[in-house]
């Protein structure tokens, strides 16, 4: 995980993030593990709004704790998953016995890397 907090999100420049694969389920969490590799985040591609929410405070306070890389095809399956069902409840993930909540970065999801989306980790 690419350690970062909202404090010290970098105005410009290349981000290299880890590029991290669903391991295994626990219940309703996802455990995600270190695949090796990074992707880029070129910090200007992110919009005025990803920026926004990035930096602000989500529900139950929590704030920006890291960045990963993950599958596309994954996360658009996770993400569905967790929002049908009568009560739609935030992707929780967990990476170094941590639990997060886990959201991609770009309003409108960049892939990298032919396969790759930039989330954010949340708690």
């Amino acid at each position: 995980m690419y350690f970062l907090s909202a404090e010290s999100i970098p105005s410009s420049g290349v981000i290299e993030v880890p590029r991290y694969g669903a391991a295994l389920s626990r219940g309703r969490t996802a455990v995600l593990c270190p695949e090796g590799g990074w992707v880029l985040l070129d910090v200007a591609s992110l919009s005025g709004r990803d920026l926004e929410l990035m930096l602000s405070v989500r529900a139950q306070e929590w704030v920006l704790r890291g960045l990963v890389a993950v599958d596309v095809d994954w996360l658009v399956g996770a993400l569905e998953t967790v929002s049908s069902g009568p009560e739609p409840r935030p992707l929780g993930v967990e990476v170094q016995d941590a639990w997060y909540f886990m959201s991609p970065l770009h309003t409108v999801p960049t892939v990298v890397d032919e396969r790759f989306v930039v989330a954010g980790l949340y708690r």
